[in-house]
């Protein structure tokens, strides 16, 4: 079985590492990480290059699985480049939803969720959101399976010890993409409830408006209180979040956080607006393998080399 795990940032990444780590033990696999393919990959101009690379890598290595998370707006590129190659796809985190205002992601994900022959889904709320997705197409069926957030299948989380020992806050903030005016309201609220205490700022993704959200972290970088990362690895991120004062952010990631420290979250702006929470399951990475060892036709790749 030869599966190919595609993602384009660190978010992605972080939730697909358990799941690929499991499967590199178990059968054959590639990662395609596309932010080193593909040029200045955040320039929505360059979406075609990625279904140009993605096609050709995937009609010479006919994978028997690509797999892919979430609702990066990079993501459809790659979709359709496994439905012209007579691949099957595995979207990763199917239907998750937030009520906000309207972002590439609401647009995004159920393309992809509609071109995958699997739809895993982290929760329950998820799996009725795909169910009525393909309910309005009469000549398509979902496949949906729950399967929990695999993010702390290899972090302790009993071991996660305090980096820091003054109080300090947290500041995470992602551009709305498809609102400059939204973006702006997100910086002044974090502005305002900034304290004078120490406060890690982590880089947010690079997409449409990120210059007003840069803007804002250089201002910062003049106070000395300030720790600014690009990234972080996840061990240390969970450490900083499970025992910050106060963590601001729009990031989606809103299950973890809840998880680890549930007082410190700050929800900024609307980007959050009653999003699912997920169920978080360390066994998820062994239940997909399971779900496509199953599927798995091991005559595919007989019938091509005979």
């Amino acid at each position: 079985m030869k599966v190919c795990f595609v993602y384009s940032n660190r978010s992605e990444y972080s939730l697909l590492l358990p799941i690929i780590k499991y499967f590199k033990n178990k059968t054959s696999v590639k990662e395609i990480n596309l932010s080193k393919k593909v040029k200045n990959i955040e320039l929505d101009r360059n979406l075609s290059e990625i279904y140009s690379y993605c096609l050709k890598d995937f009609l010479k290595n006919n994978y028997d699985y690509v797999c892919v998370l979430g609702d990066r707006r990079e993501l459809p590129s790659v979709a359709f480049a496994t439905l012209y190659s007579e691949i099957k796809l595995v979207h990763i985190a199917a239907g998750e939803y937030a009520q906000g205002i309207p972002t590439y992601d609401q647009y995004v994900r159920p393309i992809v969720s509609i071109l995958s022959k699997y739809q895993i889904c982290f929760s329950k709320k998820a799996e009725n959101e795909v169910k009525k997705l393909f309910k309005g197409i009469s000549y398509l069926k979902s496949n949906t399976v729950i399967i929990g957030n695999p993010v702390f299948n290899d972090i302790d989380i009993s071991s996660l010890k305090r980096i820091i020992e003054e109080d300090y806050d947290m500041v995470l903030l992602h551009p709305q993409s498809l609102s400059r005016e939204q973006t702006r309201k997100d910086i002044k609220e974090i502005q305002k409830k900034l304290k004078n205490r120490k406060t890690i700022f982590i880089e947010g993704n690079k997409d449409k408006n990120k210059e007003l959200v840069e803007k804002f972290y250089l201002k910062n970088k003049s106070y000395k209180n300030n720790i600014f990362f690009e990234s972080l690895p996840k061990k240390k991120y969970f450490s900083l979040v499970k025992y910050c004062e106060n963590f601001y952010t729009n990031s989606s990631s809103i299950s973890e956080i809840k998880f680890l420290n549930k007082k410190c979250l700050n929800n900024i702006g609307t980007r959050n607006k009653n999003r699912f929470v997920s169920n978080l399951d360390k066994n998820s990475p062994i239940k997909l393998y399971n779900l496509l060892k199953k599927d798995f036709n091991p005559k595919k790749h007989q019938n091509q080399t005979s």
